[in-house]
């Protein structure tokens, strides 16, 4: 806690007018991110990465990616985790050479659908592999989809109608190159239709959503239209996969999305990376648009090295958490979590990781407004291992926990000093506005920042110049900042303080000779001193003397009128 100032600070402070009862009422924000819950390493002595991950209706969490550690070859890899992160099993699938899975979904059956590229099994090419869980992961059926070329998926949601959709790109089919590539199935995953979007170049579907409407929506990169190098691409489909529109976000530079969603509104919210605009090397991209794709606008966050968004989600409060990772941090890459609101406007940031190479590819909002991000680490574990880290939910609870005024009678032109002291009784820095008030009459207001946990006191000083006689009541309020709802304890009430004539020290609204008699029981002392009444400080110097004394002289035998 700040000590107090010293009252004859507060003189010159008042004299120099640098504090004074002029204010500006300004929107409370949060300023700070929340903790690290926990992390969790999962994983051999070879390499093991996660690329995906879910919150799974037990409230544990189901990751998926590939292991080189465990099985044949590199194969599908889930591990399935108890709400703290514990390993409950972990399965792996696949054949005698590498399916690496990039996406997973915990199905309506409650097992799980992952999806990725399979190229065991004496196949000539990389296949998209489908593979079906139970809820104990024991594997149900697998399918894999594609030519006599190379095709991959990076994507895969459940289907209203049980079936699943899987996005990724094929060098099988479609206009040359590579080409986005949607893949329609039933619940048994039999194929029932695929389609290609692309031109003469490379093409690449990251992510693909079930829109309101049944069709789809397909977000990656293209280099056949746009911009120029890779520009953000994304097509909205039918209910059969037929494309309706396409719309190309971008500059000169390569921009790549990754992750997709639909808003509220019915538009949609791409992230990936740009480094066509943003603060140097490649930066967090974020691009809302309306529901026919045009943009209506876009946001980069980052530092000025390389920075990749990777995953997107709406938040409940209406605004979006973005992962990825960043060489912005503490070591070589990090975990990296970006917070933003409706607007897109940067709310807070969080780098998680050590001293080597630590990246985050998914992330999802969990059921107590916290996040889950998964990726791998070669910073922990032994190395090379899957990563799940649990970030907390935000706590915003600031309270107001005192409000000390310098005296209780304060003569009419004179200045009363109050602290008001205020806790951040939350989990994560907050930059708020805390207002004194007389009688509900903003005096003056001030922005603070607090650290979560932190506490401070802050120092006002009430001209009362002007300031009718009368009693005031003195309160002070911290503002409530987003997402607040203990809101109770952000007012504190002190009580009354007297505004009188100035030389009334003993508050009874005439200068008399009982006001002397105060006066020279108090006079000499300072703060501290046993007979110390700071009423009787009428400037404010810190110390009853002459000029106290002088004050009266020129108010005695004054009468309230």
């Amino acid at each position: 806690m700040e000590k107090k100032l010293s009252s004859g600070i507060m003189v010159a402070l008042l004299l120099t007018g640098i504090l004074t009862s002029a204010f500006n009422i300004q929107q409370a924000k949060s300023s700070g991110p929340p903790p690290t819950e926990w992390t969790k390493a999962y994983g051999g002595l070879d390499i093991d990465y996660a690329y995906s991950v879910v919150q799974t209706a037990d409230g544990g969490y189901a990751l998926a990616g590939y292991t080189e550690s465990f099985g044949v070859g590199a194969d599908f890899w889930l591990i399935k985790t108890d709400s703290a992160g514990n390993a409950l099993w972990n399965k792996t699938y696949g054949g005698n050479d590498t399916d690496i899975a990039y996406s997973t979904v915990q199905a309506s059956d409650l097992g799980y659908a992952l999806a990725g590229y399979t190229y065991s099994n004496n196949i000539s090419q990389n296949d998209i592999f489908l593979v079906k869980a139970d809820s104990s992961g024991t594997m149900q059926w697998n399918r894999t989809y594609g030519g006599t070329n190379q095709d991959y998926a990076y994507s895969v949601v459940q289907t209203r109608d049980g079936g699943y959709a899987l996005a990724g790109a094929t060098l099988s089919f479609g206009a040359g190159g590579a080409d986005f590539y949607l893949v329609k199935t039933d619940s048994a995953g039999i194929l029932q239709w695929n389609r290609t979007y692309g031109g003469g170049n490379n093409d690449y579907a990251e992510s693909v959503i079930q829109t309101s409407d049944g069709g789809y929506a397909l977000a990656g990169y293209t280099d056949s239209f746009g911009a120029g190098g890779y520009d953000f691409w994304l097509v909205k489909t039918d209910p059969a996969g037929n494309m309706q529109w396409n719309k190309t976000y971008g500059g000169k530079g390569s921009d790549q999305a990754y992750s997709a969603v639909q808003t509220s509104d019915g538009g949609y919210a791409l992230a990936g990376y740009t480094n066509s605009f943003g603060a140097g090397g490649y930066d967090f991209w974020l691009v809302k648009t309306d529901a026919v794709g045009t943009t209506l606008w876009n946001k980069t966050y980052g530092g000025t090295n390389q920075d990749s968004a990777r995953s997107l989600v709406l938040t409940s409060d209406g605004g979006y958490a973005i992962a990825g990772y960043t060489y912005s941090g503490v070591g070589f890459y990090d975990f990296c979590l970006v917070k933003a609101d409706s607007s897109g406007n940067l709310m807070w940031s969080k780098t998680i990781g050590g001293k080597s190479s630590d990246l985050a590819y998914s992330v999802v909002q969990t059921r107590d407004g916290g996040y889950a991000l998964a990726g791998y680490t070669t910073s922990y574990g032994c190395g090379n291992d899957f990563w799940l880290v649990k970030v907390a939910a935000e706590v915003h609870d600031l309270a107001v926990t005192n409000v000390r005024p310098s005296k209780t009678v304060v003569g009419q032109g004179y200045s009363l000093l109050v602290n008001v002291t205020v806790q951040n009784q939350g989990n994560v820095a907050e930059t708020f506005i805390v207002t004194l008030y007389a009688n509900n009459s903003a005096v003056q207001a001030q922005t603070i920042t607090l650290a979560s946990g932190g506490s401070t006191t802050i120092h006002y000083a009430w001209n009362t110049t002007n300031v009718a006689y009368g009693n005031y009541n003195l309160k002070a309020t911290a503002q409530t900042v987003p997402g607040e709802t203990d809101i109770a304890d952000n007012t504190y009430t002190y009580g009354m303080v007297l505004v009188t004539i100035s030389g009334d020290v003993n508050g009874d609204r005439v200068v008399n000779c009982f006001d002397l008699f105060v006066m020279g029981k108090a006079y000499g002392c300072k703060p501290n001193s046993l007979n110390w009444n700071p009423n009787v400080d009428i400037n404010c110097d810190g110390t009853v003397n002459v000029l106290d004394l002088a004050i009266i002289s020129t108010t005695y035998e004054k009468i309230w009128p």
